[in-house]
Parts: structure tokens; C-alpha cells; sequence
């Protein structure tokens, strides 16, 4: 294991214990960073040896962003982000995809671009016991242009296998507290190379009052939540006194998910994702959602799909946009008309929603003792271009407790 050298961590420590105290009062954000702590870290991880591992002594660092390299752990640490007026200063980076300001046209960012661009990219990566606090309220540029401001807690972008993060606790962050991302430097919808992101594993996560989502992701094959919390995120804080305080909008309406997964072309993909034990609760916008716009016609194409929720608890939000969803598997309006299904094989069990189910575009889904509490609502979902849905023993489009927005193309 690697320490770190003590005198240094000793001047740091007394400084940020006396900046710690003095802000005890304010609990969605840092008002003072003592001092710039990146370099330091930056050059311990630099010079890790192969499946080296960073301990900071459960010590408190002021951050800008942090870039990881292959078969490293990182451990044992409170992140605290140092605010700036760019966008795209994620705290802790697993690749890259830009070069637009002075953090991400660093040497060893143009290096993690050129790794994370090509097949094979960053692997075997651990997170492991680190807090993470994004510093919101003093964070700049952050409209939709710039990406909602680009600045999550953990940002995996481009091509990366084998990344575990473990008892990581991500508050406060002005974009996502985690963010997996194929990014803007890969070619994937060519067909050649569908996945971008594989094997991912968060277990004893927790995502609480990020601006925008909880967590997002795309291009993923092979993701495991357990005993996960992805709560009250997208919301506005503080009376939205700062430009980090006011929830993510879009369309003019704050819409923050518990974990957004989108889609946006054949490199977009989804499939054998496993969610067990996991909360997604008060957030402004609805529990999960899974969203994608890709042509299911194209002959590449690869279902989004082998997704199981065990054991759940997801609700519709705080005040969500797109109606009184909860769990939602969607796709355009356009795209739902195809005969091949978006999603498929989807296992709905033992959980509570506490909203309405929407499955768009969906094939062979199995909800089994699970609870659908939907208040007002008439039914307990919506279903268009759905096939074998079974609810328990029966199934539920002969049962009637789903309503229908148009017939099945597929039987057409």
C-alpha cells in the first residue's frame, strides 16, 4: 500500500480541519477551499505501480478533477470539489472525451482521451470508501448548452471494463453524482464496437442531492447495484439563491431521475443489468428511467435488454414532468411502432413502485410480487408495443390493470 508523505499531510489537514469547522452550518456546500490538493494526489496516482493503491487516510483534499489510470485502487478519503466557472471538472475521471479548458488539456488528460478512445481502454479500476462532495451552490456554467455543466462526482467516459466502486457516498455535485458515458471521441454506432462500458459494479452507493441525476449511464454491458441510494436529486436548493442551487432544467421544467439511462444510437446499448436492494426515492423527476431513441430496424441492432429490479423501492418524484411514472422503459413515439422491441426480458421483482409502470417498445416482461401503489391513478401502468407481459400468475393484459395508448403493431 502506499502512504502518503506525512509532513505534507500534516499542514494540509490542520487547514482543512479549521476551514471544516468554521462550515458546519452549511450542509449543501464549501464555502472556502483552503488550498488546491490536486497536483498532490495527481502525482501520487501517477506514480502508483501496477494494482497500487492510494490511501488518504480518511483525510479531507480540496479537488479540481482527479484523472485515474488502469488497474488501480483508490481509497479511504472525503473529495471536496473546488468551484470553477468551466464546465467539465468532474472530481473523479475514469477517461475523457474533451480538451476545452485547462483541467481536461492536461498531459495526463490528453493521455486518459487516447486510452479511453480505443477498444480495451481503462480496466480494473476500484473506488473504494470515498466521500464526495460536489460543491453546488458555488459551481458556474452550468446550462444545457454545456452539458448541464458536466460536473459529476465519478465520470466514466469511453471505454473502461472492470470498474468497482464501493461505500462511496457522492452528495452535492452539479451534474450527476455518477455519470457512464460511451463520450464524444468513440465511433460505436458503426456496429463493429457495441459496448463501450462493461462490468461495473457499485455496491453500498449512495447518490443524494446532485443538481441533475442521482446517476446516468449508456453503452453498458454488465451492471450490478446492490444495497444502493439514489434520493432526492434534481431538486432545488438553498431557494435556488445561486446558479448551483436551481435543480437541472430542460424544456422549462426541473427533471432530475434517481438513474437516467438514455440512448442515442446502435453504440447506446443496454443489457444484463442487475439492480437488487436499491432505493430511488424523492427525486424530482421519476425513480429509473430507461430512454432510448435508436431505430430497432437497423439489422446491427441489439436489444436493450436482460434487466432485472429485485427488491426495489422506486417512486414517481417529487414533481415529475412526464406524469406519475415511477419505473419507465421508453422510446419515441416514432420508434414505438417497429416490430422489433427496444427492451426485452425484463424481471420486475419483489419490489414497490410507488407510481405508475411505462413500457414502451418492451417484450417478455415479468413482474412478480410486486407492489404497484398508484394513488389517484385509475391503472396500475401504461403499455404501447408491449408483448408478454406477465404480471404473477396472470397476465396483465387480460387482466386489465393496465391501460393501453395504441394496439400492438407487432401483431398487425
Amino acid at each position: 500500500m502506499l502512504s502518503l508523505f506525512k509532513t505534507k499531510i500534516g499542514s494540509v489537514l490542520l487547514v482543512i480541519t479549521i476551514v471544516f469547522v468554521n462550515c458546519t452550518s452549511l450542509p449543501t456546500s464549501i464555502k472556502v477551499a483552503a488550498k488546491d490538493d490536486t497536483q498532490f494526489l495527481q502525482n501520487k496516482i501517477n506514480t502508483l505501480g501496477n494494482n497500487g493503491v492510494l490511501d488518504g487516510g480518511n483525510k479531507t483534499y480540496y479537488v479540481t478533477a482527479l484523472w485515474l489510470k488502469s488497474n488501480m485502487t483508490i481509497q479511504n478519503m472525503k473529495l471536496v470539489s473546488i468551484p470553477t466557472s468551466i464546465s467539465d471538472v468532474s472530481v473523479i475521471n475514469v477517461g475523457n472525451d474533451l480538451e476545452t479548458n485547462t483541467f481536461n488539456k492536461s498531459s495526463v488528460a490528453r493521455t486518459s482521451i487516447e486510452t479511453s478512445r480505443n477498444n480495451g481502454g481503462f480496466k480494473n479500476i476500484t473506488i473504494k470508501n470515498i466521500s464526495i462532495d460536489g460543491n453546488r451552490s458555488l459551481q458556474k456554467k452550468l446550462a444545457v448548452e454545456d452539458r448541464d455543466g458536466g460536473k459529476h462526482g465519478i465520470a466514466v467516459k469511453g471505454f473502461a471494463t472492470n470498474i468497482t466502486i464501493v461505500d462511496v457516498n457522492i452528495k452535492n455535485c452539479a451534474t450527476d453524482g455518477i455519470s457512464l458515458y460511451r463520450g464524444l471521441h468513440t465511433n460505436l454506432d458503426s456496429g463493429k464496437e457495441i459496448f463501450a462500458i462493461r462490468n461495473v459494479t457499485l455496491r453500498n452507493v449512495t447518490c443524494t442531492n446532485n443538481r441533475r441525476h442521482g446517476g446516468s449511464g449508456e453503452s453498458i454491458d454488465g451492471l450490478i447495484m446492490e444495497n444502493c441510494r439514489f434520493n432526492s436529486n434534481g431538486l432545488t436548493i438553498n431557494g435556488g439563491k445561486q446558479e448551483g442551487d436551481i435543480g437541472a432544467i430542460y424544456n422549462g421544467n426541473l427533471y432530475g431521475n434517481g438513474w437516467d439511462m438514455e440512448g442515442y444510437g446502435l453504440g447506446s446499448g443496454m443489457r444484463n443489468i442487475k439492480i437488487s436492494n436499491t432505493e430511488f426515492l424523492k427525486n424530482m423527476g421519476g425513480g429509473i428511467v430507461f430512454y432510448d431513441i435508436t431505430d430497432s430496424r437497423n439489422n446491427k441492432f441489439i436489444n436493450r435488454g436482460n434487466i432485472t429490479l429485485d427488491n426495489c423501492k422506486i417512486d414517481a418524484g417529487v414533481k415529475n414532468p412526464t406524469g406519475y411514472f415511477s419505473l419507465v422503459f421508453s422510446s419515441t413515439i416514432e420508434n414505438k411502432k417497429n416490430k422489433t422491441k427496444l427492451f426485452s426480458n425484463i424481471n420486475i421483482l419483489n419490489c414497490t413502485l410507488y407510481g405508475k409502470l411505462l413500457l414502451r417498445s418492451v417484450a417478455n416482461i415479468n413482474i412478480s410480487n410486486t407492489k404497484i401503489i398508484k394513488g389517484n391513478e385509475r391503472f396500475d401502468g401504461l403499455l404501447d408495443n408491449v408483448s408478454n407481459l406477465m404480471n404473477g400468475r396472470a397476465d396483465a393484459v387480460q387482466s386489465g390493470s393496465f391501460s393501453w395508448d395504441n394496439y400492438d403493431y407487432s401483431k398487425k
